[in-house]
């Protein structure tokens, strides 16, 4: 039985190309109609992250998964710690030596942590515009979590109004669940 991949509702053939969901009130296109209830399936992710994405725009960013940009942000933040912690060094090396030879070296790692955060700033706000909760540590545990919620199998979407009951399945009655 072909059904509707938001509701699991039956749906009708308008055409070749696509159905129609009399509870969604709205047209479906036939690569997207499941069969017997089951969910849409999500799309492939990568289950990583390059530093070389750090250097994508933000229109590009827009398109990674929020598993991609998770796994960017927690990259980015490790890059920026070490970027600041670099410019902390030549500050103090400069300090030191009594001049002038280490505040160049300052100045180019304070611009890369400049940028280094207005693109954390970048990701962090699609992650808020897409309402996905980043936590303020992202450990490896809870990206792993995170995929393995992506991934989980998700029931097919059957409602069974029938109430499991030994006595009425031997009967041969039937009973309907109380809400």
């Amino acid at each position: 039985m072909k059904t509707c991949p938001y509701c699991g509702t039956k749906v009708s053939g308008v055409d070749q190309h696509q159905y129609y969901c009399e509870f969604c009130i709205m047209n479906i296109p036939a690569h997207m109609v499941q069969v017997n209830g089951e969910r849409l399936k999500g799309r492939s992710i990568r289950e990583f992250a390059l530093e070389s994405d750090l250097e994508k725009t933000t229109p590009e960013l827009m398109l990674l998964s929020n598993f991609e940009l998770l796994y960017l942000l927690k990259l980015a933040r490790k890059l920026r710690s070490d970027m600041y912690n670099n410019m902390t060094i030549f500050r103090k090396a400069g300090e030191e030596v009594g001049n002038s030879d280490y505040k160049s070296y300052e100045d180019q790692t304070g611009e890369e942590y400049e940028k280094l955060t207005r693109k954390l700033f970048v990701i962090e706000n699609i992650l808020f515009e897409r309402e996905v909760d980043v936590p303020s540590r992202m450990t490896e545990s809870f990206l792993a979590k995170y995929k393995e919620n992506v991934y989980k199998k998700k029931r097919p979407m059957i409602i069974n109004r029938q109430r499991k009951d030994s006595k009425s399945a031997a009967s041969g009655v039937s009973s309907f669940k109380r809400a």
